[in-house]
């Protein structure tokens, strides 16, 4: 049990067992009741602001005939109380994913054309993260892709290049190139060629040399010619030129 968990046990009956702990500054209050000897079952719920979040029953039937009952009940019901609270305390307290493990986990099944599974690691690392730009403009993308919602995976993929923008004032152009590439994929699920087309050049003007998008406007058939067209795409002046031309305005 960590230092950010308290517990305190409030009140204590025969039939009934109450505890209010708290986990990561959040308190929860804990209750184990005698269900009766009809049913001969025990029940622990955990309550957040009064709702049910977690509950788990022990049935105890098999004790039912012996002398002792009593005894033995309400030891088995601290027993339980105890163990539900160790067990809900174990799970909130988990080491949570840091934003790069979600991040890594979806290129790496990307990469094995597993989308839908991308898609489920992503949905659960927006419960940790629901405003990270990065985990916003994958998801975007995939549930065009994956569940063919176009409209609601293009929308979030354009919020995503707005909160990036947001989170990072400076040097988010570095990033532009993942986040338009996503947009773009997303507009050729919808059949929206044209927009595509300016969401990947709008990437490629922050990184002329981006094999991903140089790839989708391959399969298009169109490019843009670079700001300096006697140098190289990938020429420093080229790339910075690109860089401030890409830049939206605010």
């Amino acid at each position: 049990m960590t230092d950010k968990t308290k517990i305190a046990i409030t009140s204590r009956h025969s039939h009934e067992l109450s505890s209010n702990i708290s986990v990561d500054n959040v308190t929860y209050h804990v209750q184990t009741e005698d269900m009766g000897r009809k049913s001969c079952k025990i029940i622990t719920n955990v309550f957040l602001k009064g709702e049910i979040i977690a509950s788990r029953k022990s049935d105890y039937a098999h004790l039912i005939k012996i002398k002792d009952l009593d005894a033995r009940l309400t030891d088995l019901m601290d027993k339980h109380h105890k163990s539900v609270i160790a067990g809900f305390v174990a799970d909130k307290s988990k080491k949570q994913k840091l934003k790069a493990e979600y991040f890594s986990e979806v290129q790496q099944l990307l990469r094995r054309g597993k989308g839908r599974q991308a898609l489920d690691i992503l949905r659960e690392g927006l419960e940790s993260y629901p405003t990270d730009a990065f985990l916003l403009s994958y998801y975007g993308c995939l549930i065009a892709i994956v569940e063919n919602k176009t409209k609601d995976g293009i929308t979030i993929c354009e919020n995503a290049i707005k909160a990036l923008d947001t989170s990072m004032p400076f040097g988010s152009e570095f990033f532009y190139p993942i986040f338009y590439l996503n947009l773009g994929r997303a507009y050729l699920k919808a059949g929206k060629k044209a927009e595509a087309i300016k969401a990947f050049q709008q990437g490629l003007k922050s990184d002329p040399e981006n094999n991903d998008i140089q790839w989708e406007m391959k399969k298009l058939g169109s490019r843009k010619k670079p700001p300096v067209p006697f140098l190289r795409r990938g020429n420093p002046i080229n790339k910075y030129i690109g860089m401030l031309l890409g830049k939206p305005s605010k």
